[in-house]
């Protein structure tokens, strides 16, 4: 439980040290960088997975970064995943369909019930989709696939708010 305090309190520096960043990227890209929320399943540990990202994008780039944190539950165990992921996007032309795909270092915390909690570290290499929604809104389908103590896959439905 002491971890987890712990835990918490690193998150919330994160967001901290964050927020002038992200408050930058909104007045000066509006419409463009945002937060999302993230649901899917995990394998290895096999996991029902819920989370939240911001995605910091430049004006008329295809790159953006999209720092995020992940829940997962099942298997015994409770994994909370910090990932800091660098994509790059291929809109298809004349569509706000496209794919995108990128790398990016992820923090596990990893607590098995009836044991001590450990810190982790490793890359997640990524693919997805990107679906517009109408009316504004986005969405995608992303895999993950972890390299090194992250979990090994990952699928996630997105929806940007």
């Amino acid at each position: 439980m002491r971890n987890m305090r712990w835990l918490l309190l690193f998150g919330a520096g994160l967001c901290a040290l964050a927020a002038p960043t992200i408050v930058e990227a909104q007045q000066s890209d509006a419409g463009r960088s945002g937060f999302g929320l993230r649901a899917g399943f995990g394998l290895d540990p096999d996991q029902f997975v819920i989370g939240g990202q911001f995605a910091i994008r430049q004006p008329n780039s295809v790159f953006r970064i999209v720092p995020s944190v992940d829940l997962g539950f099942g298997s015994d165990v409770t994994t909370i995943v910090f990932n800091g992921d660098f994509l790059g996007r291929l809109k298809l032309e004349g569509s706000n369909f496209g794919f995108y795909g990128g790398a990016g270092l992820g923090i596990a915390y990893v607590d098995p019930q009836g044991s001590d909690g450990k810190f982790k570290a490793g890359l997640n290499l990524i693919v997805g989709a990107g679906i517009p929604l109408g009316k504004g809104r986005a969405g995608s389908l992303e895999a993950r696939f972890g390299i090194g103590d992250l979990p090994d896959f990952r699928l996630l439905a997105v929806l940007e708010i």
